[in-house]
């Protein structure tokens, strides 16, 4: 991931190696969220060491374990393999007491729901081979599979779309391009992790 030999990376770089867009690495690094240079022709340049540091978890040390001391399952469901992998490590790294798994494959995750039975599904709503406004009411309305919490992520996050996740039963709509560490809060604030 960091494997370069440059010091400094561009805002485009970044990206790539985060896995969200440049708008958001340029907004992390307004916002002093990700610390770097600005070059004399007004571009940014940012120290490969400050993108090691980003990506270390900040958990709080008055963090408190999951309720009843046990791991809190997270199923990461999206067709593209990058934020798969991406959430997957940054949800790990964000709580010792998170146990993710993450599949780009809707059949996997039909299979997975019933079988890792996870606490909270966070689950893109629009893949090849599934509607995510079924999946999400069919998870609801499973005896086994109802006490899920489910964050929906998406790129189409129409009002009406918005709405009509929420009335089949999600807890939370995220819309991407969105920030990891956000979400690991939203994760943990869902979850009744106390930070």
């Amino acid at each position: 991931m960091l494997d370069t030999d440059q010091e400094y990376l561009t805002t485009g770089q970044v990206a790539k190696i985060l896995h969200c867009s440049r708008v958001t690495i340029f907004k992390w690094v307004l916002n002093g969220r990700i610390d770097a240079i600005k070059t004399a022709g007004g571009h940014y340049r940012i120290p490969k060491e400050n993108i090691k540091k980003f990506l270390q978890p900040q958990q709080s040390d008055s963090e408190q374990p999951a309720p009843g001391g046990r791991k809190i399952k997270i199923l990461v469901v999206d067709d593209e393999p990058h934020i798969v992998k991406t959430l997957v490590i940054f949800l790990k790294k964000s709580s010792p007491v998170f146990d993710v798994y993450g599949t780009t494959n809707s059949f996997d995750a039909g299979r997975l729901m019933a079988t890792f039975k996870p606490d909270i599904a966070i689950i893109d709503i629009v893949m090849p081979g599934m509607d995510g406004f079924e999946i999400v009411e069919k998870i609801k309305s499973d005896p086994i599979t109802k006490h899920t919490k489910i964050i929906v992520i998406t790129g189409y996050g129409t009002k009406e779309n918005i709405e009509k996740i929420k009335a089949k039963g999600a807890n939370l709509c995220v819309l991407k391009p969105f920030d990891y560490r956000e979400l690991a809060e939203q994760v943990k604030e869902l979850s009744g992790i106390k930070t």
